[in-house]
């Protein structure tokens, strides 16, 4: 009953999915990675909740594992695009490669890919939160009008909120390992709302998104 409540938090992804679908001849191009990611992770999450409804004693590592891989290629081009590390691309190929190394290492060489290995996690979590936070100093300084109501800005507070918790997350399965079974169970069971709160402003965010420029000539 917990799992499924659970689930049915993590539906909140189709607030911003149904959003961006319904604005999406309208919204500019350059939001598309982000927008190709909610998607991603709304068809992992019922094929997670399939696996682990119909088949007992089944694990959802394979597919959430691959889906983090996934989600860091996607997310690192969405930053690209927006225009992180576009002058130092040398810097941007080492950083995406690095990651894609990890996964390989820890899921194929050593074998963790039907594990919940944090290793891989934690790496991508951390570049993520200070891709945001590089995103955000900077709108800060270029950006004279109200942040709030910047989809950029927004999208990056989610990020944040969402995988800062994540790493907590990760860390409170590590210590429930070591028998610290109460703490972790609600720091988990509360990653749902957290979850949902992040989708709702990824959902605002897609809202706010303006429709592209269009040139013309005088």
């Amino acid at each position: 009953m917990k799992y499924f409540f659970l689930f049915l938090l993590s539906q909140s992804i189709l607030l911003p999915i149904i959003t961006g679908l319904v604005r999406l001849r309208r919204i500019d191009k350059s939001y598309q990675p982000f927008l190709l990611l909610l998607v991603v992770g709304l068809t992992v999450e019922i094929l997670s909740f399939v696996i682990i409804v119909n088949f007992k004693g089944s694990s959802n590592a394979i597919p959430i594992n691959i889906y983090t891989l996934i989600e860091w290629l996607l997310l690192a081009w969405q930053f690209y695009i927006w225009g992180l590390l576009r002058q130092k691309k040398q810097i941007f190929y080492a950083i995406l490669t690095t990651g894609v190394l990890i996964w390989i290492i820890v899921n194929i060489v050593f074998g963790k890919i039907n594990e919940f290995s944090p290793y891989f996690h934690f790496f991508y979590y951390f570049v993520v939160v200070l891709f945001s936070v590089n995103e955000i100093n900077f709108m800060i300084t270029h950006y004279n009008r109200n942040l709030f109501r910047n989809p950029k800005f927004l999208i990056c507070i989610g990020f944040i909120i969402y995988f800062v918790y994540m790493i907590v997350y990760y860390w409170a399965v590590e210590i429930s390992a070591s028998g610290h079974q109460e703490i972790s169970q609600h720091i988990q069971f509360f990653m749902g709302y957290v979850n949902a709160l992040a989708n709702i402003i990824y959902a605002i965010a897609f809202l706010l998104i303006p429709k592209p420029q269009r040139f013309t000539l005088s």
